[in-house]
């Protein structure tokens, strides 16, 4: 872009390359009109000189025709010759008349024997210049001629020329002085012009594209305001975004990325080639089709995480220019496939275990294979396996009830109670068990608002799971306590400690997922399912709680709850 410097050099050049022709074409002509004047000054001077010496020669003033005489009548730079009707020279101002050759054949004589008078201009090879000749006829029937060099254009350029360059110099000087004059004159408003104005003063021929331009500027104006409300709106979507987002040109370089694709690889991945940023085969094959023009999609494992990436490239006049890929977090739903998965396996293979007892019993009886003696332990094992298949069945539901979300809504009705009582009440039940284990209430009474049947069931799974996987003779204990909440609120502690086999420490995460059991032949002797410490965890996050678990093998287990109040 040209700035104003640029147009002052411009304009200043401009007057410049005006002047300048002018004053060399002025020049040339007044050299031509001196030349001319000073031609038609000489002539004039000629013919002149040659009719003074013929009035002189006919009123008797000179009288014999000497050489001597006309040479004094002349100037050194004129040449004076009288020519004989014949055509001899009998006088010569410069040269022996002898010398000369015949001049009958001379324009100017030829007119002048005829007319009384003639002039010629021709050039003379023998003085190379041009020579001017006037001749007169004398009384005495001769023709007195004089000739003088007449000086060319050249010669006045070359006389002109110091006073040409002088005066073309001066005026040169002054011009550019006025060009400079002039130049700031038009350039000091148009750069003084203030567009942030309203009211702008320029010449009238301006005004139009002024106008013109400030409409432009107006326009301008809104249409950035709407590019940077877009790219605002844009920003915080894009940066509030779950998930990752890269936008790549055609070259495979990162020209942007949000918040979250920054978490995913790093702060600085801006202009970087995203090859750079995932060595997975499956993702660089991913992005070079997405570039040709195909869309793509890929699963990828960055950083302990799983992601499902989609690749659409970005389209101009039907080629590709670049591409957008979109990481999104399949972590979660890929654990939850895998556990529905595992969860599918493991209920199918629960129901088919005391299903299979109870159909094999059932068929025995049916057809009378099993003895007389044998058939009520039969039936007490297929009541058994009922039992189990029966509890089995209620965990599942249990649990499916918390995954809708409609767990919480039996016994929705949240009221101040005692824990207590209700501790108290479900240790009763346990009273008594086949094993000989204590079970035993600690700590403080307090009430708190909770949905009672939910807490039942906590306590119920806890106490169960601590008399089944105890030791003959052993105990469980119940403690119940108030404790300090993260945000300072006042919690509820419920912890479950037994005396039983403990749990070895590989198996701490994974212990409340469901149907996981540390010990299968054990988990079958006992009759558990395996979904107790699932159904505690999910009761416990519904009330916004944590759990805590403390075991080792052979040293018991200590499972605690906390709740809010």
């Amino acid at each position: 872009m040209r700035g104003e410097g640029d147009l002052r050099k411009r304009i200043y050049s401009g007057f410049i390359l005006l002047i300048l022709p002018c004053v060399l074409v002025l020049s040339v002509l007044l050299s031509i009109l001196f030349h001319n004047a000073a031609k038609t000054q000489e002539l004039a001077a000629v013919r002149d000189h040659a009719i003074l010496i013929s009035d002189l020669l006919s009123s008797g003033v000179i009288g014999d025709v000497r050489f001597s005489d006309y040479s004094n009548l002349s100037p050194e730079s004129t040449r004076i010759t009288v020519i004989a009707p014949d055509g001899s020279v009998l006088l010569d101002s410069r040269t022996a008349a002898a010398r000369m050759e015949n001049h009958s054949d001379r324009p100017e004589i030829i007119d002048a024997f005829a007319n009384g008078v003639g002039e010629s201009m021709r050039y003379s090879a023998t003085l190379r210049t041009d020579m001017y000749y006037y001749a007169v006829r004398l009384n005495d029937g001769n023709v007195l001629r004089v000739s003088k060099a007449v000086g060319g254009l050249a010669g006045v350029f070359a006389v002109a020329l110091p006073v040409a360059a002088a005066v073309t110099t001066l005026v040169l000087c002054l011009a550019g002085l006025t060009a400079q004059s002039l130049t700031k004159r038009i350039i000091t408003p148009l750069s003084s012009i203030d567009f942030d104005s309203e009211n702008i003063t320029v010449y009238d021929e301006l005004q139009p594209y002024i106008e013109k331009i400030d409409r432009q500027k107006n326009e301008i104006a809104e249409k950035m305001a709407q590019l940077s409300d877009r790219a605002d709106t844009i920003n915080a979507i894009t940066g509030n975004m779950k998930e990752g987002l890269i936008l790549v040109g055609n070259d495979a370089s990162v020209l942007t990325a949000n918040n979250s694709a920054r978490m995913i690889f790093g702060e600085n991945i801006e202009k970087r080639n995203v090859m750079h940023l995932c060595r997975d085969a499956n993702f660089q094959g991913a992005v070079k089709k997405c570039l040709s023009g195909a869309n793509e999609e890929a699963q990828l494992e960055l950083g302990g995480r799983v992601f499902s990436v989609y690749f659409s490239p970005v389209h101009s006049n039907g080629n590709a220019r670049g591409a957008v890929i979109l990481f999104q977090d399949a972590t979660e739903r890929n654990i939850a496939e895998r556990q529905r998965r595992e969860f599918s396996a493991n209920v199918s293979h629960e129901l088919k275990t005391p299903l299979t007892t109870i159909s094999a019993l059932s068929d025995m009886i049916e057809n009378g294979i099993a003895k007389e003696g044998d058939i009520k332990s039969f039936a007490a094992r297929i009541s058994e396996q009922s039992r189990r298949l029966l509890m089995l069945i209620d965990d599942i539901i249990r649990l499916s009830e918390f995954d809708e979300g409609s767990a919480d809504k039996e016994g929705a009705v949240v009221e101040p109670w005692e824990l207590w009582e209700l501790a108290a009440t479900v240790i009763e039940a346990f009273r008594g068990n086949p094993r000989g284990v204590d079970v035993r209430l600690t700590g403080e009474r307090f009430e708190i608002s909770a949905n009672r049947r939910m807490v039942d069931e906590l306590l119920y799974n806890l106490i169960d799971n601590g008399v089944k996987y105890n030791r003959d003779g052993g105990s469980v204990t119940v403690e119940l306590s108030l404790a300090e909440g993260d945000a300072g609120s006042p919690t509820c502690k419920i912890s479950v400690s037994d005396t039983g086999i403990g749990i070895p420490a590989p198996h701490h995460d994974r212990i409340f997922e469901r149907f996981y059991r540390v010990d299968n032949s054990r988990s079958k002797k006992t009759g558990g399912t395996g979904l107790g410490l699932s159904i505690v965890k999910h009761i416990t996050e519904a009330h916004g709680g944590r759990l805590e678990l403390e075991s080792a093998e052979g040293e018991g287990t200590t499972v605690t709850c906390y709740i809010m109040r």
